[in-house]
């Protein structure tokens, strides 16, 4: 242990982003599959503009939304969203129809939305960016 560095700040890459002037990060605590990453970050871009770009607060209604979501709610979505390529959309509902049974939750388990936390670098009142 370095008794002589004041610093008391946990290092990590998004604490490279902010010392780079990053204004906002969306950043996991640990390793969360590429499919729940996908599903987590597609609806949290979809809900940012009706937050009025509030990143905390989207990803907050953003891991609501997912934690509660069944699987035939999920594929729902996935069907409405018109922005995405055919091919893309299809191997989601592939998998969810697979690994989820109808009324199943995909993301249930905190290990599938938890890890994802918002990071706004603020000094005092002044964005650092």
């Amino acid at each position: 242990m370095d008794f002589n560095n004041y610093s008391d700040e946990y290092i990590s890459l998004a604490s490279g982003f902010i010392r780079a002037g990053a204004a906002n990060i969306i950043s996991s605590l640990w390793a969360v599959s590429d499919f729940h990453t996908a599903l987590l970050m597609i609806k949290f871009y979809e809900l940012l503009p009706n937050y009025q770009y509030n990143m905390p607060l989207a990803l907050n209604h953003t891991q609501q939304w997912l934690r509660q979501a069944n699987q035939t709610q999920i594929i729902d979505w996935l069907q409405g969203l018109d922005k995405m390529e055919l091919v893309k959309k299809q191997q989601f509902i592939d998998y969810l129809d697979t690994q989820y049974k109808p009324e199943q939750q995909p993301f249930k388990k905190p290990e599938f939305w938890a890890a994802f936390c918002a990071i706004s670098p603020v000094l005092g009142n002044r964005p650092l960016a």
